[in-house]
């Protein structure tokens, strides 16, 4: 959104020039180099500055991002998430048994008394 070619928000290197009256032959005199500078401090201190200089407003370029990204996420809301992970994976990944868990999980919910012993020993070996 920033800084795609022709429609993003910087300007492309070509569009940027600089001019001064000064009698300097350097491309960047003193004068320009103090502008920028100027700019750059402006920019530190209120970064919103950026878009005003566009003339963007922030709000609408805010509700176009969110809409945006909103419309991604629920078109891909059906399909399976290549981040979860399936009980198998978890078991052979932290070495541990998951139906182990699940019943100590059921345990505790259940509010019955733990049975520790022959788990562990399962666990140890």
């Amino acid at each position: 959104m920033f800084t795609a070619q022709g429609s993003g928000l910087f300007p492309a290197p070509k569009k940027i020039t600089f001019k001064c009256s000064c009698p300097d032959w350097a491309v960047m005199c003193k004068h320009v180099a103090a502008v920028l500078y100027g700019i750059g401090a402006r920019l530190d201190e209120d970064s919103t500055l950026f878009f005003t200089l566009r003339a963007v407003d922030i709000h609408d370029l805010i509700s176009k991002a969110i809409q945006s990204k909103t419309q991604t996420m629920l078109s891909k809301s059906g399909a399976k998430s290549r981040r979860i992970l399936e009980d198998a994976d978890i078991a052979g990944m932290f070495g541990v048994e998951v139906e182990a868990m699940l019943q100590d999980a059921a345990d505790v919910t259940d509010n019955k008394p733990k049975s520790k012993g022959k788990r562990l020993e399962k666990r140890r070996r």
